[in-house]
C-alpha cells in the first residue's frame, strides 16, 4: 500500500478528495488531513507518506513555503499542487521547487486519478533504482562497467536520485569526473540509415559513437559515455567535465562528430547540449540538453544547439499541446473520406497553429503533443475496424522533420495508411489485387508473406480471407496456379521438363515432378506424351 496525506484550508475539498476517489482500489491508504502547512509538517514528522496533495493558498504556511520545507528535508513525498487559474504562476513556481504535478480547481476526479498514478509509477521505478543501487554496491568490483552505467542512468532519469547516498557512490565507483563542473551532452539519432529495421544494431551503434566521441582529441577535461537504449529522445549521453572554464568540445568537435557518423557509420545523429552544472542537478542538466536538441524541430537536424545560445519560449506552457481545436476528430473524418483537397487544408492549418504555438511551447514538448496528437488520430481510425488488418509497421507516426518540412512528410504518412485503410476496408479488392500480384509473379520465389506486404496486410489476416474468398489455401492456390503455366508450356514448347520447371518457379526438378503428379494424376512426361497422341 502507498500512503496519501490530504493539506487544504477548506474541510470540503478534503472531504471531497477523500470519499469521492476509492483510494483503496489503486492500493492507497490516506494517512489523515491537515488545515495547513504548518499542520501537515506536524503530521509528517512520526509517518513520510509517499503522495501529498495540497492547496496553494492556505493561512499561516502556504503551499509554496510547505514543499520548500519538504524538499529542504530531503523527504522523499511526491507532492501535488491544487491551484486555481488566478495561480497559475504560483502553481509554476511550485513546479519548480519540485512539485510533481498540479491540478486546477475545480478538481476533476479523473485528472487526479491520472496524475496519482503517475506518481505510483516514478515512485515503483525510484524504489526499484534504490534496490539495483544496494545491489550495484555489493558487487561494484565484479562489474565496473554496469554498475557506472546503472548508476549515471539513475542520476539522469531520476529527479529525486541525486541525494547523499547516490553522491556517496561517485568515488566509490572510481568516477574520474568534477562533480562540480558537469556538463551533459546527449546525442539522438534522427536517421538509422541502412540499420533502420534492425533494432539488434542500433544497440551496438549507441557503443560505436560512444567510442567515436571517446576519440576526439580533448586535453582539456575527462568525459564518460552513457548508451541509453530505452528512450526515445536520447541515445546516448556523454558527460563531460572540463578542467576549466570555456575548456569543452568546440561546436567544431561536435560537426566532427556528427560526419564521422554520416560517413562510416552511415546514421544521421544531433546533439543537445546543456550549461555547466553539477551532479546534484543531473537530472535537470539531462532535460536541459535534451530539450536543446529538440530545436531541430525548427532549425533542421543533423546540428550542434547548445542551451546557453538558444532563446527560450517567451511564456513556457506547462500543459500539454493538443493541437487546434477538434481538429483531430475533423482529420480523422477527412481520412476515412479521403477527400486531398481538405487534407491539405487540414494539414496547413495544423502548421499554422504549430508556428504559432511557438512562443508559447519549447519544441521538445510541442512536437510531443504533436506525436501524441497523431497517436491519438491513429486509435480512433483503428476502433473503426474490428480486426487487426493492417501490417503494424505502417501507422501514423512522427517523422524527424523541420517544421517547414512537416506537410510533405505528413502528407506522405497519411497516404501511406489510407493505402493501408483502403486495402484493408475492402476485401474482394484485396483479394483481387492479390491474385493479379500472383499471376504476374508466381513463376518467382514468392511467398504469402510477399503478396501481404505488397497489399500492406497483416500475413495472418490475408492467409484467412484469402481462403474465406477462393476456397483455397494460399499454398495450394500458387502450386494450382503455377501447374496451369506448367501445363500450357508442356503443351506448347519443346523445353526439356526441368526447363518448365524453373520457368514456373521450381528449382528442384523432383519437387516439381511430383507436385504436377499430385495435382493432375500424372508426371509432366505422360501429360506430354497423352497430348501428342
Amino acid at each position: 500500500m502507498y500512503s496519501l496525506l490530504i493539506v487544504d484550508d477548506e474541510r470540503w475539498v478534503r472531504q471531497g478528495l477523500r470519499s469521492t476517489i476509492d483510494w483503496e482500489a489503486e492500493g492507497i491508504e490516506v494517512l489523515g488531513e491537515a488545515e495547513d502547512g504548518e499542520e501537515a509538517l506536524q503530521l509528517i514528522q512520526t509517518l513520510t507518506p509517499d503522495i501529498i496533495i495540497t492547496d496553494i493558498k492556505m493561512p499561516r504556511m502556504d503551499g509554496l513555503a510547505f514543499i520548500e520545507t519538504v524538499k529542504n528535508r530531503n523527504l522523499p513525498s511526491k507532492i501535488i499542487i491544487i491551484s486555481g487559474y488566478s495561480d497559475f504562476d504560483s502553481a509554476q513556481k511550485a513546479l519548480r521547487y519540485g512539485a510533481s504535478d498540479y491540478v486546477l480547481k475545480p478538481i476533476e476526479e479523473t485528472q487526479m486519478l491520472d496524475i496519482v498514478r503517475k506518481c505510483i509509477s516514478q515512485i515503483k521505478r525510484e524504489n526499484e533504482d534504490h534496490r539495483e543501487l544496494i545491489r550495484m554496491s555489493g558487487r561494484i568490483r565484479e562489474s565496473l562497467p554496469l554498475a557506472r552505467q546503472r548508476y549515471f542512468e539513475t542520476l539522469l532519469m531520476n529527479e529525486s536520485a541525486s541525494n547523499q547516498y547516490l553522491r556517496s557512490l561517485w568515488d566509490q565507483l572510481n568516477i574520474h569526473l568534477d562533480p562540480s563542473r558537469l556538463k551533459v551532452i546527449c546525442v539522438k539519432v534522427y536517421d538509422w540509415g541502412p540499420h533502420s529495421y534492425n533494432p539488434k544494431e542500433h544497440y551496438l551503434l549507441r557503443y560505436a559513437i560512444g567510442n567515436i566521441a571517446k576519440g576526439i582529441e580533448y586535453a582539456g577535461g575527462k568525459t564518460i559515455t552513457c548508451p541509453l537504449d530505452h528512450l526515445e529522445d536520447t541515445d546516448l549521453v556523454i558527460l563531460q567535465s572540463p578542467f576549466y572554464e570555456g575548456n569543452c568540445w568546440s561546436e567544431q568537435d561536435m560537426e566532427s562528430l556528427i560526419e564521422v557518423c554520416r560517413r562510416y557509420l552511415r546514421i544521421g545523429i544531433n546533439i543537445g547540449i546543456s550549461r555547466m552544472s553539477e551532479s546534484a542537478h543531473l537530472h535537470a542538466s539531462f532535460q536541459e540538453a535534451v530539450h536543446a536538441g529538440a530545436y531541430a524541430f525548427y532549425d533542421g537536424y543533423g546540428k550542434v544547439y547548445e542551451a546557453e545560445r538558444l532563446e527560450q519560449p517567451q511564456s513556457l506552457q506547462v500543459l500539454e499541446y493538443t493541437g487546434p481545436n477538434g481538429w483531430d476528430n475533423r482529420f480523422v473524418h477527412v481520412v476515412k473520406l479521403g477527400d486531398d483537397a481538405v487534407l491539405i487544408e487540414l494539414i496547413d492549418e495544423l502548421i499554422a497553429h504549430l508556428q504559432m504555438s511557438r512562443q508559447k511551447y519549447p519544441p521538445h514538448q510541442l512536437r510531443n503533443g504533436l506525436a501524441a496528437l497523431l497517436y491519438e488520430i491513429e486509435k480512433k481510425l483503428e476502433s473503426s475496424y474490428p480486426f487487426k488488418q493492417y501490417s503494424s509497421s505502417k501507422r501514423f507516426f512522427l517523422p524527424y522533420c523541420t517544421l517547414s518540412e512537416l506537410k510533405d512528410e505528413l502528407l506522405t504518412v497519411v497516404r501511406q495508411y489510407q493505402q493501408v485503410h483502403n486495402a484493408c476496408g475492402n476485401r474482394k479488392r484485396s483479394i483481387e489485387l492479390a491474385i493479379k500480384y500472383l499471376e504476374a509473379h508466381c513463376t518467382e520465389a514468392i511467398t504469402m508473406n510477399r503478396v501481404a506486404g505488397h497489399l500492406f496486410l497483416n500475413p495472418s489476416y490475408f492467409s484467412k480471407i484469402f481462403h474465406e474468398k477462393t476456397g483455397e489455401t494460399f499454398s495450394k492456390y500458387l502450386i494450382r496456379l503455377r501447374m496451369e503455366k506448367a501445363k500450357n508450356l508442356l503443351k506448347a514448347s519443346t523445353l526439356k521438363i526441368y526447363e518448365v520447371a524453373e520457368q514456373v518457379g521450381y528449382q528442384d526438378f523432383r519437387h516439381f515432378v511430383k507436385l504436377f503428379k499430385d495435382q493432375e494424376g500424372m508426371t509432366p512426361a505422360q501429360y506430354r506424351d497423352l497430348g501428342d497422341m
